[in-house]
């Protein structure tokens, strides 16, 4: 797979930039310019730099790639297309495929441009600058002023970054058959998927293939049903146009489908340790900034594997599958929690529960303390619902990062904690800007709310376990809440924002 030589760089063998004579390449309809770099050679591109960098090709193992590499920081380097003759053509689609390495920013830039003599200043098309050493990006234009002596460029500007690589260029005019891009994804459960990808217009049907299984389709985007919860699937798609032309095939996509409803009794309650696997089983990373998000730490910097959070100046939130905890008793969360200290920072943890996959996230707590160890946190779960889910936020502040381990959901009499004697609450949020919600493990009892100094400053009911507790008109500052019911008395601190 493609893939494989943007992501395995010990492999990498730099072939020599030697220039070609000048070369014209024809183009006709119903035939594509397909460049992959497979051959080892330049094939009629050349390099023009400054400095250090250049353009080279790279033996990535199962295939070649064109990379900008060598470069000290403000370096540049254009990739230079041959000449094609674009006269007999009305119009033509441009589709390559990129990535980016780096550490931190500012990023390298790639920018691609068009020309249409020699003589004429390159036009910009588009400009990159990202860093992600994981995914590989497709990007597909109209080409415009098309000519008899036209030309694309690749220009590689370093800030400091390692690599810049471009493969798979194709020029396929208009009335030729376009190879698919930007085949994603865009919805996926645990029994199906939506795939969607780039069409130019000419297409009259699609073949489809899934697992290396084959069948044509005449829709897109296409709905893909009867998959297996929590398995691997590989698509690839390519297109059938009029006058009986066939593109080449995309490039693949893998995903995997997600768990089914996980349901959690009152004998069988839910626990992930994280230690069956290198990769997160019946658990979603969503990226809210930057490019980092969780990972299982398999005991490299904490014994035993652990769900680990350490992106610079990043977010990212971990989420389980849905739970049916609407059998169970008394539901609660129980996890550990480690957030290291580094030079006064700390990375942040914040803990949420939804009811749904369509409803919103609701905070359950918010950890901004350094920890001397691990944590246990416990927490009564309201709501509880046929598909509810636990969410772990990571905050970076440029830290140690954020550990998480030992989730477990379940009933809180199961898991040996004499109801009649222990009283245990959570609030949230806290720090609050205008109201808090209180839980409880009792049905009744007696919320009051002072101040640091004692005075008694309001008074409220739990009904159902719950407490909602208005701090509107309270100043700024620290305040306490003491709940009292059968099962004892306890007193959580408030923060007022």
């Amino acid at each position: 797979m493609k893939n494989e030589l943007f992501k395995t760089l010990a492999l990498l063998l730099v072939f020599s930039t030697t220039a070609w004579a000048q070369t014209v390449i024809p183009m006709v309809d119903g035939q594509s310019y397909i460049e992959d770099f497979d051959s080892g050679t330049m094939e009629g591109w050349t390099v023009e730099a400054t400095g250090a960098g250049t353009w080279a090709i790279m033996n990535g193992g199962t295939s070649n790639s064109m990379a900008f590499q060598n470069a000290e920081t403000g370096d540049e380097a254009r990739l230079i297309s041959p000449i094609f003759d674009m006269s007999s053509i009305g119009s033509a689609t441009f589709s390559f495929r990129y990535t980016m390495m780096a550490l931190y920013p500012p990023y390298d830039v790639l920018t691609v441009s068009y020309r249409s003599s020699e003589t004429d200043p390159w036009h910009t098309l588009d400009s990159y600058s990202v860093s992600d050493w994981a995914n590989v990006f497709d990007a597909t234009f109209d080409l415009p002023d098309i000519s008899a002596t036209y030309q694309i460029s690749f220009l590689g500007h370093s800030n400091g970054g390692y690599y810049i690589f471009i493969d798979d260029i194709e020029i396929a005019p208009a009335g030729g058959c376009a190879r698919p891009m930007n085949l994603e994804a865009i919805e996926v459960t645990a029994f199906s998927t939506l795939l969607g990808w780039s069409t130019t217009g000419n297409e009259e049907r699609w073949t489809l293939e899934m697992n290396g299984h084959s069948r044509t389709i005449e829709t897109q985007p296409f709905l893909v049903e009867g998959l297996e919860p929590q398995t691997e699937y590989t698509f690839r798609v390519k297109a059938q146009c009029n006058n009986d032309l066939e593109s080449e095939w995309s490039f693949p996509l893998t995903i995997k489908t997600l768990c089914d409803v996980i349901l959690v009794t009152n004998d069988e309650p839910y626990f992930d340790d994280f230690e069956g696997s290198e990769e997160f089983v019946c658990w979603q990373d969503e990226i809210s900034s930057g490019d980092g998000g969780w990972t299982v730490d398999p005991g490299y910097t904490i014994l035993n594997n652990t769900a680990f959070f350490i992106w610079l100046n990043e977010e990212a939130l971990l989420y389980s599958a849905p739970l049916d905890i609407t059998t169970v008793t008394n539901p609660i969360l129980e996890f550990k929690h480690k957030q290291p200290l580094e030079q006064g920072r700390v990375d942040q943890l914040m803990v949420a529960y939804r009811t749904s996959p369509n409803e919103n996230w609701m905070v359950l707590a918010n950890y901004e303390n350094a920890t001397n160890g691990w944590e246990t946190e416990r927490f009564v779960l309201p709501n509880a619902s046929a598909e509810y889910q636990i969410g772990f936020n990571g905050i970076s502040h440029n830290a140690n990062g954020v550990y998480v381990d030992d989730v477990w959901v379940g009933n809180l009499v199961n898991d040996g904690i004499d109801e009649t004697a222990s009283l245990v609450t959570t609030v949230s949020p806290n720090p609050a800007t205008d109201k808090v919600l209180l839980l409880a493990n009792t049905a009744e009892g007696e919320v009051v709310i002072f101040d640091l100094f004692g005075r008694i400053l309001s008074s409220t009911k739990l009904h159902e376990g719950h407490a909602e507790v208005n701090l509107d008109g309270f100043a700024h500052g620290v305040y306490m809440a003491r709940i009292t019911s059968d099962f004892g008395s306890t007193t959580i601190k408030l923060v007022k924002e």
